[in-house]
């Protein structure tokens, strides 16, 4: 029900004063003025919201009832059919949507009173039309895909008791969900629930009667129990999915001899000067064979050369193979670029691969619309969770070859799930882990100190000498210092920024993400004259600024975790931002600019799946407890050529001994038991 030029609206607010624009009238809620004039009533009657009503027919109708023709519209007057080009349809159809249209004003009032707003309200109406009411009496919280959560609940105590027993189920289902979100796990304890569960009450719920609704939840199928932990039936469904076309595909034998392969293993090695080990043709061999295959190992120790290898040779035994049959995909852009510059294929991220539809929020490679291709290979497997996980394998065919690659080691996916390391663990997919490590010499020491944070080795002291690696230790006050000194250093090398990576534990703080960006952002872009700049989120936009997308954006091509550069600002009363990802230019309006920040300095997590020349981190000793294994060995990963960190080495240690997040509960691994 959009504002319509042609109406008189009543509106209610107050009065502010903005900062950029002065004084407004800051709207809370409207509704429309019924016309009780003539000329009003046939503005109203033609002003677009009655189809097939024109301002000649309109005219008409007034003609016969005068001032009460609203009335006498809705009272349903057969004389309304006289009127030139009306019958009985249309006369009826008039009738029902001016009905609707004041019983859509009576809600609007009751319910801007309940606390919502008409923007709101509009959006309910426009969904569920003739339930709207129904969902109000009966379940607030069906609209809980609409509106947020704890809106819904607040609103809900003001009508109800807090322990009403709607509200207890709602609330199991909830924190089950919102636990499994912060935490990445897909099962959570009960006693872990009850505790979450019992934030909203004033008056904690009693243990048996929290235990009865659990049983009820799972009598109903609602909720499922496994292994004394529980789980929403739908994340359960969701990994039972992704077990049942793992387990129907790894049964499936490839008649393709090993011999023949052999073969071509060793044509190949001839072909391109290179001698592969015992292990890495036989992870050659298994993945041409395999109908699930994984392909592991630390930095180094060569997955992305025995990719190449496996893509050309499966190419050669399969025959009449075509481009499309060879599909190659990561998790982000910035992974799916490198895996593409690395093994000479195109590649494209999953979300691109499975056509998101905005429109229906739906991908639209699906099991009725499946991908035709033959082989699909997966890089960072360890980001992926079970959702992205289950529509991909529900988009392929039932023979398709699958390739997994990835390490274990770093960190799982942000989203509920473990998926690489439950099938690893689960030792019925077919792997080969890679530790032979070939990209490496005596001087560098990336790897190695890579190896010793995954075998949990501290350091007994800040290492020196190497050609890669280089340990500031010094206090948290001094920690910017140096860093400033480094990035002036880079500048003037002419350092490729796309390249030079600074990572940070926490967003906040005086070490934290947000204020080492603005420190890198007056060293790598300074304020210019000649450069057009936005304040954003109290935080100083400029062109040439280097940022990440924070959001997947497949309309646009761009996902979350994806470097870019603003290439112009053009501010005013409607602001727009341009940003160029590696050549692909993307327009923000207002309403968009939530979906980017600075990125001269990133959190491990955005840094996930991608490889840099020089990695920065910093570990802040007031951070420490923000730093485990996983992140730790992620962080150090990145760099390919030159890493630095600056902190305290004690720092570093905690780091490498905390086990926070080494153990995910998930039910996949289950259905292998």
């Amino acid at each position: 029900m959009p504002i319509n030029n042609e109406l008189t609206y009543l509106f209610y607010g107050n009065i502010v004063n903005h900062p950029r624009f002065g004084v407004q009238f800051n709207v809370t809620s409207y509704e429309v003025v019924m016309p009780s004039n003539i000329d009003g009533i046939i503005m109203y009657l033609s002003s677009g919201i009655f189809k097939g009503i024109g301002p000649k027919r309109a005219r008409d109708i007034v003609n016969l009832f005068k001032e009460e023709t609203i009335n006498e519209i809705k009272n349903g007057n057969p004389l309304l059919m006289s009127v030139k080009g009306m019958d009985e349809v249309k006369a009826r159809n008039l009738r029902t949507k001016l009905l609707e249209y004041d019983r859509d004003q009576e809600l609007i009032v009751e319910f801007n009173k309940l606390g919502f707003s008409t923007s709101e309200c509009l959006k309910i109406i426009n969904k569920y039309k003739s339930r709207t009411m129904e969902i109000f009496e009966n379940n607030i919280y069906v609209l809980e895909s609409d509106i947020s959560f704890l809106k819904l609940d607040k609103i809900f105590l003001n009508l109800h008791k807090e322990d009403e027993g709607i509200r207890v189920e709602t609330l199991i289902k909830y924190c089950i969900k919102e636990l499994c979100y912060k935490t990445g796990d897909t099962l959570v304890s009960k006693e872990s629930l009850f505790l979450e569960v019992n934030k909203f009450f004033n008056t904690p719920i009693d243990s048996k009667i929290f235990l009865e609704y659990v049983n009820n939840l799972i009598e109903d199928n609602t909720i499922i129990e496994v292994n004394d932990y529980i789980t929403l039936s739908m994340f359960y469904e969701t990994e039972q999915g992704i077990y049942n076309v793992i387990s129907n595909l790894s049964k499936i034998k490839s008649d393709i001899s090993e011999s023949r392969i052999d073969k071509e293993i060793v044509r190949y090695e001839s072909e391109n000067d290179i001698s592969f080990s015992k292990k890495q043709k036989d992870a050659i061999k298994r993945a041409i064979i395999e109908n699930v295959f994984i392909l592991t190992g630390g930095p180094g120790t060569g997955k992305t050369t025995i990719i190449k290898a496996i893509v050309n040779i499966y190419e050669r035994v399969s025959g009449n193979l075509e481009k499309k049959d060879i599909t190659m995909l990561a998790p982000t852009g910035r992974a799916a670029k490198r895996i593409s510059e690395s093994v000479k294929e195109r590649a494209s991220t999953i979300h691109k691969f499975l056509k998101w539809n905005k429109e229906t929020e739906e991908f639209s490679v699906n099991r009725f619309n499946p991908s035709d291709t033959k082989m699909v290979i997966i890089d960072e497997v360890s980001m992926v969770d079970i959702f992205l996980m289950y529509n991909l394998l529900d988009a392929l065919k039932n023979n398709v070859k699958l390739l997994l690659v990835g390490d274990a080691s770093q960190l799982p996916s942000i989203m509920p799930g473990n998926i690489l390391s439950d099938l690893l663990e689960s030792g019925k997919v077919s792997s080969v882990y890679l530790d032979e490590v070939f990209r490496t010499s005596s001087t560098s020491y990336i790897i190695p100190l890579s190896n010793k944070i995954k075998n949990r080795e501290v350091l007994s002291n800040v290492p020196t000498g190497y050609s890669d690696f280089l340990f500031i230790e010094c206090e948290d006050v001094l920690i910017k210092s140096y860093l400033k000194n480094l990035c002036e250093k880079s500048l003037e090398k002419n350092m490729d920024l796309d390249n030079y990576q600074v990572l940070v534990p926490m967003y906040k703080g005086e070490n934290g993400i947000d204020n080492i960006n603005n420190l890198m952002q007056s060293i790598f872009n300074k304020e210019d004259i000649n450069k057009k700049e936005i304040v954003l989120r109290d935080v100083v936009y400029r062109e040439g600024d280097k940022v990440v997308q924070l959001v997947n954006d497949v309309e646009n091509n761009i996902y979350n975790g994806d470097i870019g550069y603003i290439k112009r600002i053009i501010d005013g009363k409607s602001p727009v931002i341009e940003i160029n990802y590696n050549g692909n230019v993307v327009v923000y309006k207002r309403g968009k600019f939530e979906e980017f920040t600075h990125a001269y300095a990133t959190s491990v997590h955005k840094s996930q799946g991608s490889e840099y020349d020089t990695v920065v981190l910093v570990i802040p000793s007031n951070m420490k407890r923000m730093l485990y294994n996983k992140l730790l060995y992620t962080a150090v990963t990145r760099a390919k050529k030159a890493l630095v960190i600056i902190g305290k080495l004690d720092s570093f240690n905690y780091a490498i001994n905390n086990s926070y997040s080494k153990v995910r509960h998930t039910a996949l691994k289950s259905f292998f038991e």
